[in-house]
């Protein structure tokens, strides 16, 4: 869960049909991709990119990654962490709202009866077929 550390600032923001707080939990990062080239005197380290991301859950049902990427050259001039993927999931919460405050649709593609998943699958090969 996310009560502590980058990701706590999402603790709380998102919520269910109830009004009842979900859980959310992830895993942050963030990192420079750097090459090395060997010249005739040294070994030069360059920077080719840098990166932030954040995998995330929502309650049980949503989950998902955030990144934020610069490529290129100019990428140490871009100073960030794995916060901003973060807060860009906090900021999207507004769009997310209707989403995550829908009840879970009854019906669902798999059940827990192998021969009617075997058939499902064999009905609905078939319809892509014709």
């Amino acid at each position: 869960m996310v009560k502590q550390g980058t990701a706590r600032r999402v603790d709380g923001v998102f919520a269910d049909g109830d009004g009842v707080p979900l859980p959310v939990g992830g895993k942050t990062g963030t990192g420079d991709e750097l090459v090395d080239s060997a010249g005739l005197k040294a070994v030069r380290t360059s920077e080719v990119s840098r990166s932030g991301a954040f995998v995330f859950f929502i309650g049980d049902r949503f989950f998902g990654t955030v990144t934020a990427h610069v490529p290129g050259a100019h990428a140490r001039e871009y100073v960030f962490t794995s916060a901003l993927p973060v807060q860009v999931l906090k900021a999207l919460a507004p769009a997310l709202d209707p989403l995550l405050r829908q009840a879970p649709r009854a019906e669902s593609l798999f059940t827990a009866d192998a021969d009617a998943d075997a058939a499902l699958v064999g009905l609905t090969a078939r319809n892509v077929a014709q």
